[in-house]
């Protein structure tokens, strides 16, 4: 039932933005690197064996720095570690990242690997408990710690894991599921039938759902015809007959109806129908004003239209739920930087650092914005962490030889 630690881990991990711990399977030409730069040369050597499978070459590339200090130079040498199957220096390797960035979710996320690879579940909950400190709502981890006590049949401590996450994200699949057979390990079958119907909605054909309902005698949705609705608008969206995907859901139209609202913004929105979209999403939005969910969905119709203060307000939102999205903070600093307000536009990208301090996208924005604030000598600094992570770079190098606008404008006249 439903999908492993493991592979919750692994799959979540993998969409952060471009960590460093995750660069296996990039491949980057060291042409046109400064051989006097050391560090980049050697992590750019590092990442050419890493993707050839010589794991040993590349940690004794990254070894050569003689450095056991820096978080970049030991949060690679944990990933590496961990690729060669050395569990317990990638282990050490990683907690020396966490010592040197206490508050950053980043390194204890990337412990997590040797962690699960060693059967050390006492230690992974540890750090994923501390990641909970720092942010309280990570989907992730709070859906990690959830699956852990499940399968140890701790259905009780498993339970207000998958309820933060559903609180946020009612129409997550994984959690849905974990929550429904949750409540129905736990007795309480009127919460379980719920959930199970909710996974329903997502995935009409289920089974483990259907398992689930069959455990508690009941045979699906209350209305068959509901059910019916929303597998042929996945039928259909899935030929790219969007409208069609539409016009099945309408037939069991209720403003009242959470999910029915979202999937019409989402259908909406792949249709070009843009202020549908938005209308539907705001319903949504009305329906479970502490979700994240439908304001992320609200977020894409509004865009198209143009409509950036409404974007704005959106993320905004996000963040007063959940202050350390930096799925958030990121696209705020881009729209604050696209305003030129880069003092404002610095505070989101120091925010997506300070979490994740491998993010390669937050680090080139953090190298732009301190550019233009005349923070030339951190701004370098940031370019050439890039430049460590993906050596052609071509956004950091021109970073590493542009001039702040104001200097520009001083010079030019305009």
């Amino acid at each position: 039932m439903g999908i492993p630690y493991d592979n919750l881990k692994i799959n979540n991990f993998n969409l952060m933005k471009k960590s460093l711990i995750v660069l296996s399977g990039m491949f980057f030409s060291t042409l046109l690197i400064s051989q006097t730069d050391k560090y980049v040369t050697t992590f750019a050597q590092s990442i050419e064996h890493e993707q050839k499978a010589e794991y040993l070459p590349a940690i004794e590339t990254m070894r050569s720095l003689n450095d056991s200090t820096s978080y970049e130079v030991v949060i690679r040498l944990g990933w590496l570690n961990y690729k060669a199957g050395f569990t317990q220096k990638a282990l050490n390797y990683y907690k020396k990242a966490i010592d040197t960035k206490p508050t950053a979710i980043e390194p204890r996320y990337g412990f997590g690997f040797p962690s699960y690879l060693s059967a050390d579940y006492t230690s992974l909950i540890e750090q994923d408990k501390k990641i909970l400190e720092i942010d309280p709502n990570d989907k992730t981890i709070n859906g990690n710690l959830g699956a852990v006590f499940f399968y140890k049949k701790e259905y009780a401590l498993a339970l207000p894991f998958f309820e933060k996450v559903v609180s946020l994200y009612p129409f997550d699949y994984d959690n849905n599921l974990y929550l429904a057979w949750t409540y129905l390990y736990l007795g309480k079958s009127e919460e379980a039938e719920k959930y199970f119907n909710v996974v329903l909605l997502y995935s009409p054909k289920d089974k483990s759902a259907q398992d689930g309902l069959t455990a508690i005698k009941k045979t699906g949705l209350s209305s068959e015809k509901v059910l019916n609705a929303f597998s042929k608008s996945y039928e259909l969206s899935e030929k790219s007959d969007y409208k069609g995907a539409i016009s099945a859901l309408k037939e069991v139209y209720d403003k009242s109806f959470y999910e029915c609202n979202l999937r019409l913004g989402w259908l909406s929105y792949l249709a070009g129908m843009q202020i549908e979209s938005l209308s539907y999403y705001k319903i949504a939005n009305e329906l479970k004003p502490n979700a994240v969910e439908p304001k992320f969905g609200a977020v894409y119709p509004a865009s198209v239209l143009g409509n950036k203060t409404e974007v704005k307000n959106y993320y905004e939102s996000i963040l007063k739920l959940d202050p350390h999205n930096t799925n958030a903070h990121y696209n705020l600093g881009l729209l604050e930087y696209g305003k030129k307000d880069y003092a404002i536009a610095l505070t989101h990208f120091e925010k997506v650092i300070s979490l994740y301090p491998s993010d390669m996208d937050g680090l080139l924005m953090l190298g732009w914005t301190k550019l233009q604030l005349l923070k030339t000598t951190e701004s370098k600094e940031l370019f050439n962490k890039v430049l460590c992570f993906s050596p052609n770079n071509e956004s950091a190098l021109l970073g590493l030889k542009s001039k702040p606008e104001s200097e520009t404008k001083k010079k030019t006249g305009f």
